[in-house]
């Protein structure tokens, strides 16, 4: 690709990323609007995004790596996961928790421990363990694939 099509490209990106950032901003009034969009975000938006992250690089390049590795008959993992995994946690436990959330007016989910729970302890146990295992998790997912 030529560097001046690349560029413009690159300068549409940018353009456009900055304009939905903005329009973000300014739409942003308080706490709700910051972490849950105002809880005004379609189901269908929000099951994409956690499916997205939910699957992310350990599904796809994982797998994939595994199966190159192990052969094609261990991508039923990832089709375990992709459907099963997510459609257990939506139908099953998601009309139930945003329920919960809605009705507590929790907007995280250490939030919501601590309301439904009436305990400051499992908020802040919660948070640690997201904060502490996300790096790790992220950290594997990017090695994962190469210690294959």
């Amino acid at each position: 690709m030529k560097p001046a099509v690349l560029l413009s490209v690159l300068a549409i990106y940018l353009g456009i990323t900055v304009f939905l950032a903005l329009l973000a901003y300014r739409r942003t009034k308080s706490a709700n609007d910051y972490m849950i969009a105002g809880g005004e975000t379609h189901p269908f938006l929000m099951a994409m995004a956690y499916g997205s992250t939910f699957i992310s690089t350990s599904a796809i390049v994982g797998f994939g790596g595994s199966a190159g590795m192990f052969g094609m008959s261990l991508l039923w993992l990832t089709f375990c996961n992709i459907f099963v995994g997510i459609f257990i946690a939506f139908v099953v436990y998601g009309k139930r928790t945003l329920a919960v959330g809605k009705e507590l007016g929790a907007r995280t989910f250490p939030e919501l421990l601590s309301l439904k729970y009436n305990s400051t302890f499992i908020r802040k146990f919660s948070a640690l363990v997201i904060i502490g295992g996300m790096p790790l998790y992220a950290a594997a997912v990017m090695i994962g694939p190469d210690a294959l």
